[in-house]
């Protein structure tokens, strides 16, 4: 009864309210500030633009080149000065752009002098030949003859002797040669009948590696099915059969090659040069009767001889102007050598008084600013996708506030090498692009950040990088339900710098976990997705590791 009245008390009715009251905002204000230390994202489908990202510089895409057309080296003498401005007035004036040394030139053509005035003399002295000439047609007559017994010993060597002379008699006569019955034949001996021999054992063999290799990989399927060799152990035995099985073929192949191809090839070469030796063989009768007429020809021939040395005597009077470059267009002179660096100061082939240059190198360049373009390079993980003709937009530093339209017009297909020397593991690609839109103020060099459209994915599910986990090699989200997070595994698509494509696994409406107070999530290599496209597990999880580790 006692109890009793304490109940019916409203004072302490109130006072276990007031308790029940409490207790129920403590849970609900800490279930709202756990929601509130949640950062989620909720999926739907959007486009997706896949970009690649680099820096660069500016450059003229149209340049004259001044190449320097004196064969050897030589130094230059004189030279304008970088950033010279070449006026119309300079160009019609003939103004002085470079000018080489040319000494050992003069000294060529004085000597190319004499040399005229010897090979004139050459001309007379032709008419001595006429007696030597006659010596040597019973010297060449010989030397046809054994080119005639050589070819037809090579081709005794290859067929057999019976069967070669058939060869010859029957082309002698004008028919058909049956190269099938030729390989079959009992006749045939030599070098064919050897390697008819080797590739038949060839193909022997092989297909017994083929049988045993089916046998071991048979056991081994046994083996695995009881767990006693590995998953790896079992591969390796489907590939060495594999690699058999492909010898076997290539066996086979090299036979049937040899049969179709090589034999009626060989058989035909050395047939046709036993004939052509025969026929050289008359044509040699025939020379040597002309061997008189030919030396009346070698007087003119002389006269050739004569007519060379002046025209070369012309290509040094040539090279000697040459040496003194004018201006032939006008723009701002810049130095080839200036973009190599330090390689080029290593190697001593600055532009500047003293240095020495070769035939064919850059000498000046006069670029057109009106042709201005980027230059940047991209490493040779995302070369691949980069084709010409995809649009990119261009900020310059030094132009700040604008957006610049261009055009892949080139990608090379060759590594640039300037950095080889820093690093050999390294391979960029130089890709240039042609700018659209374009200002007055724009100067080679200038620093330029480039986004490069590779394709935008149209209405596909996509989810922030951050949302991305791995564990064990495998690839999942945590998806937010209504008092829990649950893990979803995912296989993804493509991405860009903050984006990433997700084939399966989610679906629109699903609120993926971003970032949270709790356990450490698995981190995202981002460089790796925006060079590949995709995220590679393996290396995310490791870093995850090192991250959980420290």
């Amino acid at each position: 009864m006692k109890y009793l009245k304490i109940f019916k008390n409203k004072i302490f009715l109130g006072f276990i309210l007031i308790l029940i009251l409490f207790f129920s905002f403590s849970f609900f204000n800490s279930r709202n500030k756990e929601a509130k230390n949640i950062v989620s994202y909720i999926v739907k489908k959007i486009d997706l633009p896949i970009t690649i990202h680099e820096s660069g510089n500016l450059v003229a895409l149209k340049t004259t080149k001044i190449i320097n057309q004196v064969p050897g080296r030589r130094s230059i003498l004189e030279v304008v000065e970088e950033g010279t401005e070449i006026t119309e007035e300079d160009v019609k004036k003939g103004k002085v752009l470079l000018k080489l040394d040319s000494n050992d030139l003069e000294t060529q053509r004085d000597q190319m002098l004499i040399t005229v005035e010897n090979s004139y003399a050459s001309y007379l002295n032709a008419q001595e030949n006429l007696e030597i000439v006659k010596k040597e047609n019973d010297s060449m007559m010989k030397n046809a003859e054994l080119k005639v017994n050589f070819a037809k010993m090579d081709l005794e060597k290859y067929l057999g002797s019976s069967l070669a002379n058939q060869v010859i008699e029957k082309r002698n006569k004008g028919e058909n040669i049956d190269y099938k019955e030729l390989i079959n034949s009992e006749k045939l001996g030599g070098e064919a009948l050897n390697k008819k021999r080797q590739l038949e054992n060839n193909i022997d063999i092989a297909k017994e590696e083929v049988i045993r290799a089916q046998n071991q990989l048979d056991w081994s399927k046994k083996l695995a099915e009881k767990g006693y060799i590995t998953k790896n152990e079992l591969e390796a035995d489907r590939l060495s059969l594999k690699q058999k099985e492909v010898s076997f073929e290539q066996a086979q192949l090299s036979f049937q090659l040899f049969v179709n191809y090589e034999f009626p090839k060989n058989v035909e070469q050395l047939l046709s040069n036993y004939l052509e030796a025969v026929a050289e063989l008359e044509r040699t009768k025939s020379k040597c009767k002309s061997r008189l007429v030919q030396a009346e020809s070698d007087l003119r021939s002389k006269m050739a001889s004569y007519r060379l040395n002046e025209k070369k005597l012309l290509e040094l009077e040539e090279n000697i102007k040459n040496c003194t470059i004018i201006a032939t267009s006008p723009g701002f002179v810049t130095y080839p050598t200036t973009t190599v660096g330090f390689r080029a100061i290593a190697a001593g082939t600055q532009i500047q008084p003293g240095a020495s240059v070769y035939q064919f190198q850059e000498l000046l360049h006069l670029p057109d600013f009106n042709s201005m373009g980027v230059e940047v390079k991209v490493h040779e993980a995302s070369i691949q996708k980069l084709s010409l003709g995809q649009v990119a937009n261009v900020k310059i530093s030094s132009i700040p506030n604008r957006v610049f339209k261009g055009k892949v017009i080139q990608v090379s297909n060759m590594p640039d090498q300037s950095l080889k020397i820093l690093n050999p593991d390294i391979n960029v690609y130089i890709v240039k692009i042609e700018l659209i839109d374009k200002d007055k103020t724009m100067r080679p060099g200038m620093n330029a950040d480039v986004e490069i459209l590779i394709k935008e994915l149209k209405n596909v599910i996509a989810v922030p990088i951050t949302a991305i986990n791995f564990e064990k090699g495998q690839v999942y989200c945590e998806v937010l339900k209504s008092k829990s997070i649950e893990r979803k595994y995912v296989k993804l698509g493509e991405s860009s710098e903050t984006m990433v494509e997700v084939k399966e696994g989610l679906k629109e409406g699903d609120v993926v976990v971003l970032s949270y107070k709790g356990p450490t999530k698995g981190a995202v290599k981002k460089e790796e997705m925006v060079e590949k496209g995709k995220i590679e597990p393996k290396k995310q999880e490791t870093k995850s590791k090192n991250e959980q580790g420290e």
